[in-house]
C-alpha cells in the first residue's frame, strides 16, 4: 500500500505542476505521470455504473479544465484530481491512455497492452479502499 500512496503523491505533484506551469509543463509532466509502472488491479470501482465511454468523456472534461488553466483555483485542483481518478478507474477496466513510444499529443484511450501507460494510484476516500 505504501507504494500506492507514494504514487498518489507523485501524481498529485505532477498535476500541481500542470496548474502552475501551463502547457509546456503539462505535456512533460503528463508523459512522466503516465509512464509510471503498471499498478496492480485494485478493484476500487467494481460496482461503478459508468460505461467506458462515459468515463472517457468525464476524463476529457476534467483534462480540459486541468491542463488548459493556469490558475490555482479549487475547481482546477479538483479537476486535476478527478482526471487522475477517472484514469485509474479506466485502468481497472483494462483501458490505457497512450503508449510509451508515442508523443503526448497522440495519446488515445485503448485496451491495455505491452507498452501501454497506466495512471498511478491516487489516495481515495476510505469508503473506496
Amino acid at each position: 500500500m505504501k507504494q500506492y500512496n507514494e504514487a498518489g503523491r507523485a501524481a498529485c505533484s505532477y498535476l500541481a505542476g500542470w496548474i502552475v506551469d501551463g502547457w509546456r509543463s503539462a505535456t512533460i509532466l503528463a508523459i512522466a505521470a503516465l509512464s509510471q509502472p503498471a499498478s496492480a488491479q485494485t478493484g476500487h470501482f467494481p460496482h461503478a455504473r459508468e460505461t467506458n465511454e462515459q468515463l472517457i468523456a468525464l476524463y476529457d472534461k476534467a483534462a480540459d479544465l486541468c491542463v488548459r488553466n493556469p490558475h490555482r483555483d479549487v475547481e482546477v485542483a479538483v479537476a486535476c484530481q478527478s482526471m487522475a481518478i477517472y484514469g485509474m478507474a479506466l485502468n481497472e477496466r483494462g483501458m490505457c491512455r497512450g503508449k510509451q513510444d508515442e508523443a503526448n499529443a497522440f495519446h488515445k484511450w485503448h485496451e491495455c497492452e505491452a507498452g501501454s501507460m497506466r495512471f498511478p494510484e491516487v489516495e481515495l476516500p476510505a469508503s473506496f479502499r
